[in-house]
């Protein structure tokens, strides 16, 4: 499976290292993967992660299951000192010929990010 991400931020080099997603029928997975490609915006970035897995089980054959899901988490990154901050805007997700699109208002809602400091950075 492989997922392609658009995405707005403020921090040049953010990165993510996961998505915790609540599923359709109420489980949790982090969505993990095992290459990624980004190209960076002026606002952002888009990202093509390639080998998504849920957890450490790839998710290939498992793509009704992220059919209205809902983002629970997202681990960021960066050197920068700058406060976190992610606008998931779309993400498309592709598996054996098929695709699943999800636009920005099914992905977030209030989600909350922490830095590493601790610094609570609403999202």
């Amino acid at each position: 499976m492989i997922l392609y991400l658009d995405a707005r931020t403020t921090v040049k080099d953010l990165i993510i290292d996961y998505i915790e997603v609540e599923l359709a029928n109420g489980e949790t997975a982090s969505l993990n993967w095992d290459e990624s490609e980004i190209e960076r915006t002026g606002n952002g970035f888009s990202a093509r992660y390639k080998g998504v897995c849920f957890g450490e089980v790839y998710a290939n054959g498992r793509l009704e299951q992220l059919q209205d899901m809902k983002i629970t988490d997202i681990g960021l990154y960066s050197e920068s000192c700058d406060p976190l901050n992610i606008c998931i805007t779309s993400m498309e997700f592709e598996d054996d010929g098929r695709l699943l699109k999800l636009e920005a208002p099914i992905l977030h809602g209030n989600i909350v990010c922490q830095n590493e400091s601790d610094e609570v950075i609403s999202c």
